[in-house]
Order: structure tokens, then sequence, then C-alpha cells
């Protein structure tokens, strides 16, 4: 808030007049008072870290600090990740992992980084969360190395997904920590830039086809399609690397995923937007309460499903297949392989090995339309056991069996003799420092505007096209006079005065 809008913020409320430097000296004073606040969480940082290790055993906390030459201890960064997640993640969540950043507000310094996963019900599951300085590669290997032994992925990530954004230094601490890991990258982001200079309709609902096509034969389609509008897209759709945003390339069977998107994070990032804006601890102690809450949450949700039972929305999903597979023609080949026919559309499904030629039964791992028509062929039950034990609500009860235990407060929490570290030091970066995110060229917020280009403009008066009213040559128009605004003024007043 602004030195003048408090004035007004004064006045307004409370119907007092106070002075420019009287509202000055007041703010200066405020936020020394919210400062000391903020000293005061970062020097309860250690006890924080115990208390969450006395109430729940088996959780990871790391608190580092940086030691400078005069003896002073400033905070530097901190992981947090419970013991419930670890369980639940490495007992029936799919191996996905989502990472990405995201800047702290007001006055607590540098960036939150969050590592969320996905249920098998492909819900929301926050595995770990860090606050450090700055996002480069140096923290981002610190984060990843504590990640992958909190979920026991001693084997350099084989069978695991990532999925992140653009962010270089993320892209090359994956590849030293995870080598063997699935790294993906976000289809929207990929998007963004394309369509600085490729936009039109044409371009996206190309390009979308192309990151959801299942089979390189249908990728391959699209790429000509947008080669025939513009060999250069191609290229650099090309230089981009299709293996890290189409599922066409997606090599790792074992995560039932055909998703490209960030929705997860975005999601999770909105929850904790508010908390962002919170001291160190007032923030931690959010998410901590928020994850705890959703744990509980989805633990009574499954207590009156059979443990043997698949999820409803799979169950939903398998009926709108079962509406679709009429209009395909099943033939036999044989050895409980089938050919599917549609027009010129030709698949094969093979029953016993669970798969089907357009690779959606592998990706999903509950089927396609292709699968459903040959199970319904042969008068089976598609649901079981032709879907994947890990849509099974044993699997999602096991997921969320342990809870998050509560802590107690401030007042109790164990001291440590440790130096209390101050608040970081604050990173003065060249130019005036930006106050709002900048925004992508996709988004679009404010009063929407139609474009008149090509609209053909009729008058008014005339009726005649290409000009308006305004500027139409039939009406008789009085000769302009350079009359000034003080001028106008007085002749107004003249006029009311007669």
């Amino acid at each position: 808030m602004s030195v003048r809008l408090l004035k007004e913020e004064v006045k307004t409320t409370f119907s007092i007049l106070v002075s420019m430097s009287q509202c000055r000296r007041a703010k200066k004073y405020a936020l020394s008072l919210v400062e000391s606040t903020v000293a005061e969480n970062y020097a309860r940082i250690w006890s924080y870290g115990e208390e969450i290790k006395r109430s729940n055993p088996g959780s990871t906390v790391k608190i580092y600090v940086d030691t400078m030459p005069d003896g002073k201890n400033y905070f530097s960064q901190i992981y947090i990740c419970f013991d419930a997640v670890k369980e639940g993640w490495r007992g029936g969540c799919r191996r996905i992992v989502n990472l990405d950043g995201c800047f702290l507000k007001s006055f607590s310094q540098g960036e939150l980084l969050c590592a969320v996963g996905r249920d098998a019900k492909n819900g929301i599951f926050p595995i770990s969360w860090a606050v450090v300085c700055v996002e480069n590669k140096k923290n981002w290997e610190w984060f990843i190395e504590n990640l992958a032994e909190d979920l026991q992925c001693w084997n350099d990530g084989s069978g695991l997904v990532l999925i992140s954004d653009q962010h270089k230094d993320l892209v090359e601490a994956v590849k030293e920590v995870f080598p063997l890991a699935e790294h993906r990258q976000y289809a929207r982001n990929i998007y963004a830039n394309f369509r600085k200079r490729f936009s039109g309709a044409k371009f996206e609902n190309l390009f979308w086809g192309a990151s959801k096509a299942t089979t390189k034969a249908h990728f391959n389609t699209t790429m000509k399609d947008i080669e025939k509008l513009n060999p250069e897209a191609v290229k650099h759709l090309m230089d981009r690397d299709p293996k890290t945003w189409s599922l066409a390339f997606f090599r790792v069977h074992h995560s039932s995923c055909k998703s490209m998107e960030n929705g997860f994070l975005e999601s999770f990032n909105i929850v904790i937007l508010d908390a962002r804006k919170k001291p160190i601890i007032s923030m931690l102690e959010d998410i901590r309460i928020y994850v705890m809450q959703r744990m509980v949450t989805m633990k009574l949700t499954v207590q009156g499903w059979n443990c043997y039972s698949i999820f409803p929305n799979i169950r939903t999903r398998k009926n709108i297949l079962q509406n679709e597979q009429r209009h395909w023609q099943v033939v036999s080949c044989g050895s409980m392989k089938f050919e599917k026919r549609k027009m010129d559309e030709s698949y094969i499904v093979d029953v016993t090995k669970k798969e089907c030629s357009c690779s959606l039964w592998q990706l999903n791992r509950y089927g396609c339309v292709h699968s459903v028509a040959t199970l319904v062929f042969l008068n089976v039950t598609p649901h079981r056991p032709y879907v994947d034990p890990l849509y099974l609500a044993a699997i999602f009860h096991n997921t969320y069996k342990k809870s998050i235990s509560g802590m107690n407060g401030m007042n109790m929490w164990p001291s440590k003799t440790f130096t209390p570290p101050l608040p970081p030091l604050k990173r003065r970066m060249t130019g005036r420092p930006t106050v709002k995110r900048i925004r992508d060229a996709s988004e679009r917020f404010g009063k929407h505007t139609v474009s008149k280009a090509w609209k053909k403009v009729s008058c008014g008066i005339c009726k005649e096209i290409g000009h308006n009213k305004t500027t139409c040559t039939q009406v008789p128009r009085p000769p302009k006079t350079n009359v000034t605004k003080k001028q106008k003024i007085m002749q107004t007043q003249e006029s009311v005065n007669m």
C-alpha cells in the first residue's frame, strides 16, 4: 500500500485527516513489526524441524544455514517429507512425479520447490516441498536427491516418469540424478513458444492432435499436415524433441498415464497461494494442514468401497466405451487375437497380452474402445480381470493407510542449542523490481474486445459502406473554432446564469 493510499484509507475508515509524514512513519513502524515477526519465524526453524520429527517419526526434515565470516548464520534451505506420505506413495501411487517451483510472496524471500505425485484415482498427492533461496541447478539437484532417497528410487530412476516445465537447471539436474527416468515436458509450455511464430486455429488443432496421438503413425500423419501449412513449423517442433511431449513416444507402461499437462501442480499452487504470502513457518504449517486434511478426506472416501471393486470413475469410463464400441466390427484372427474394423480404420487387439495396436490400452491400463468391443464380442465382462490392479480399491486404501499426526503449538516445541538463523539476505536484481507476474501471450484477461478487422462498416445516415456517421460528408457541421477548455467552462456558466 502506498503512503498516499494509506492516507485515503485512514480518512475513509476513521474520518481523520493525517499528514503524509505521519502515514510514512506509521508505515515504516508497521513494516518493522512485520519484519521482526519474519525474523522470529526463521529463528524458530530448528525447533519446528524437531517437532515434526517428534510428532511424525520417520519423517525427513533437512535444514541448512549459511555461516558468514562475521559469525552470523543466515537461513539457506529446508526440505520436508512426512513418513505417511512416503509410505503412501510407495504403497499405491503411480510412478509419476510432477516437479515445479514458485516464488514466495510478501516478506518471505526465496522459492518453494514442490514434488506432486498422482494416486491410483489420478488425484493430487503432494510428496515433498522445500524452501530455497534461488531456483538453480545446485538446489534442484539437492531437492531431487532427497526425493530419491525418500521414495527409494535407487535404480537411477528406471521406471519413473518426471514431468516438469522447460526450466534449464531442472532439466540438467534430472539428467544428473535420474539418468534412466523418462523426463517429459508440459505440452502447454511448448505450445506457448510454438504459437509465437505459428499462430492460428489450424496450427493449434494440429499441435494438440500430434501431442495426443497414441501411435507414431498418427503422429507422423499430423506432422505432415503441419508441414503442408508451413515446413518451418515442423522443424521448430522436431527441434523440441517429440519424445518429451508426445504420447506416441511414451515408453514407460507401468505409470498408467496419458497426460502431458501440468494441471496437478497448478491446482496445488492455487491451493497454497495465500500461504505463500505468510512468514515461513506459517506457510509450512498451512501446507502441512492441507496435506493432512486431504489424506484424511481421501481415506474416508474409500471406506465404503469393496476392496476388490474398481473405482467408480473407471467403471463410468468403461460404460462410455461400451456405448461407443457398437460402431466397430470384430473379426477373429485366432490365438485370442482380433481385428477391429470401422470404415478404413483397423486395429489389432491381443486379449492375452492386454495390448492394442492403438497403444491406448497400454497407456491407461483399463482399455480402449477396440478392447471393449473385443471383450463384448467374447461375451466377457470388460471390468475384470482386464483392468490393471492399480485401479482396485485395495490399492487406493493402501495409499492413504497412514495419516500425518498433529503437532503442538510453538510454546511446546523442543528447544535447540543451535544458533537461530537470520532471514536470508535479499537479492537485489538489476532494474526496477517487478510487481506483477509476466503473463503469457495466450493468457487473456480484462475487458474482452472483438477485432473489427475485415468487417464492413456502414454509415447510419447515408447507409453507405466505408465510413460511419461521425465522418459522414452529408451532414452539415459548424466550422471548428479554437476554443480552450477554460472558455468552454465560461460559456457553460453564462448559459446557466441566463
